[in-house]
């Protein structure tokens, strides 16, 4: 949950996601993993077929009407000055507004807090809107833009420093927005240090958010209050227990248009999917959200009295190469990589099709989105892989050793078995050799993104913000999450490209997409990133593998709501924004 040029300093820091994984803040790492590393080869697999065990589930009872969703995930923060997971966005845009918002199923922008999109001046660095009359915070505090200019602002002083633990949410303001001002009770204007093509998008994530001062000060970062945490937003938070429960009520002074159509909202936290699979089909809880395993779901598809809506979302799985460690420094080397990898037989063969395979980091139905890997390598191509390998002097006597390393239990348990099916691919060529290399989720994710670890590794990825800069920028500027195709500069919005075979490719690549970050004609947008993305799949900077779907199971009685797109899904829309004032429930 990254920027242009500037915003890759806190791409750096994160992963994604959201995806549809929880992202987390990641240190550049200095020394080799402290801990226990499993070590295995690669075997033929199947799809797991474990349907969900009994445990005893939460036993905290919900009062008045209530809607109960269960969830895996944790609360990290809920200060949107510092707040970066997936699910702590979610909380806080269901407590708090923005001037600009996503329609609910949807990803089209409208207003929120402002009256209307705002206005752009002719350079493109300033951004004026006017605020709504008569909002007030849950607390009964007067929001005027004067206030929310102030709150804002915390993104420029407390985010940007050593206040805030993550200091990461700040990282999609801190390196772009000059100024945040207020020049009268009505008006809010932003200045920018650049012209950025997505800034409306970016008003609308969770950083955005206007707190109240009551609870969010100035110079102080309150990762989490205690309750009640009010916002101008259609619920506040009145009951949290940590990793148990937690409750949300209406706002009363809530006067915008999603309005509550429950009484109540509880969230559940489970310590793993199972439980939480058979909570919801016991009728324990109403909704499972986030996050569930194919294996899971293929068993509760066929549980009579539940839903399972897919959401077409924005995570994505794809190999890390570092382009600076051995063997991965070598084109040739990721080349046949690129060639041998058989997405097709992944998305089938361990995902029963639940999963769509990608020949591009860009996602389809983005921005400019195009196939190139396919175009390139159109895998799996055993000759072609064997034909890249004894370039470099590669053989069946003298394979190439390669480390395939992944976090087993962080992606869900089809992980192992996915990552053992692609170093069989790559073993299936006879010249290379495949260990696999297991490694805790915390400790993997600071030596994948730090680039001093490993050669080649599994990550998965989500939006910040539904732009197709947000999956090629992080993975080129200040280091590119691990792949080290530039070097992080002090001073540098997008750092230098590295000093190797592929510089050359590497400074072309900052070059294009440092000009799709600022052009604001959105067809030139579209042909800069088709080059970026065959520049980039003919450099190998990752290895795209599939596109990853989130699921909501819910029970009969549960409903989204007509009005909105996605009902079926509960209104959740592929920017995975979960509105819970759509949600209903009859008897």
């Amino acid at each position: 949950m990254k920027r242009n040029r500037w915003f890759q300093v806190f791409a750096l820091l994160v992963m994604a996601s959201m995806i549809l994984a929880a992202c987390g803040p990641a240190a550049t790492p200095t020394t080799a993993p402290t801990q226990p590393v499993v070590t295995q080869a690669p075997t033929q697999v199947t799809a797991p077929t474990t349907a969900p065990t009994a445990v005893t589930a939460p036993t905290t009872a919900p009062t008045k009407n209530s809607i109960i969703i269960g969830t895996t995930d944790k609360i990290s923060s809920l200060d949107p000055a510092d707040a970066y997971s997936t699910h702590d966005w979610e909380l806080i845009k269901n407590v708090h507004n923005g001037l600009l918002r996503w329609k609910p199923g949807e990803m089209t922008l409208e207003p929120d807090l402002a009256t209307d999109m705002g206005t752009k001046s002719a350079d493109g660095l300033t951004y004026t809107f006017t605020l709504k009359d008569g909002i007030k915070f849950g607390d009964g505090t007067p929001l005027d833009a004067t206030v929310a200019a102030s709150q804002l602002n915390r993104l420029l002083t407390i985010g940007s420093g050593a206040t805030c633990p993550n200091a990461v949410a700040a990282s999609l303001a801190v390196p772009f927005v000059k100024s945040i001002t207020a020049p009268d009770a009505k008006t809010i204007v932003f200045t920018l240090t650049m012209p950025i093509a997505y800034f409306p998008e970016l008003l609308a994530t969770g950083p955005y958010m206007i707190t109240d001062p009551n609870i969010f000060p100035l110079d102080q970062c309150v990762t989490v209050p205690p309750a009640p945490i009010y916002g101008t937003g259609p619920w506040f938070i009145s009951q949290y227990v940590q990793n148990e429960s937690m409750v949300l009520d209406p706002n009363p002074y809530y006067t915008g248009d999603l309005k509550p159509q429950s009484d109540q909202i509880v969230y559940r936290f489970y310590s793993d999917p199972n439980t939480m699979s058979l909570a919801v089909q016991n009728g324990e809880i109403d909704i499972a959200w986030r996050i569930l395993d194919t294996g899971q779901i293929s068993e509760l598809k066929k549980v009579t009295g539940v839903t399972v809506g897919a959401v077409q979302g924005g995570g994505i799985r794809h190999l890390i190469i570092n382009h600076t460690m051995a063997p991965a420094d070598d084109p040739n080397v990721v080349k046949a990589i690129a060639s041998a990898i058989d997405r097709n037989a992944i998305v089938d063969t361990i995902y029963g099709g639940a999963v769509t395979p990608i020949y591009s980091d860009v996602p389809p139905g983005f921005l400019g989105q195009t196939d190139s890997f396919d175009a390139i390598y159109a895998s799996p191509n055993i000759d072609e892989a064997k034909k890249f390998l004894e370039a470099s002097g590669y053989s069946a006597s003298n394979p190439l050793q390669l480390d395939l390393w992944y976090p087993p239990d962080h992606y869900g348990a089809n992980t192992v078995p996915a990552v053992q099916l692609i170093g069989t691919q790559l073993e299936a060529t006879g010249e290379i050799k495949v260990t696999l290399k297991a490694q805790e989720w915390s400790t993997y994710v600071t030596n994948v993104t730090g680039g001093d670890s490993y050669a080649v590794s599994i990550m998965g990825w989500f939006f910040d913000f539904p732009d197709t800069s947000n999956y090629l920028d992080p993975f080129v500027y200040n280091g590119g999450q691990g792949t080290n195709a530039t070097v992080a500069v002090a001073g540098s919005t997008t750092g230098e490209p590295i000093t190797n075979t592929f510089n050359a490719d590497a400074t072309q690549l900052v070059s294009i997409l440092s000009q799709a970050d600022v052009e604001q004609d959105s067809a030139k947008r579209i042909e800069l990133y088709k080059q970026a993305q065959d520049l980039a799949a003919s450099m190998v900077l990752t290895v795209p593998l599939y596109y990853v779907p989130e699921f909501v199971v819910y029970r009969p009685n549960i409903h989204g709501s007509s009005d909105f797109a996605t009902p079926e899904t509960l209104n959740i829309g592929p920017n995975i924004e979960f509105n819970y004032s759509l949600l209903s429930k009859t008897p």
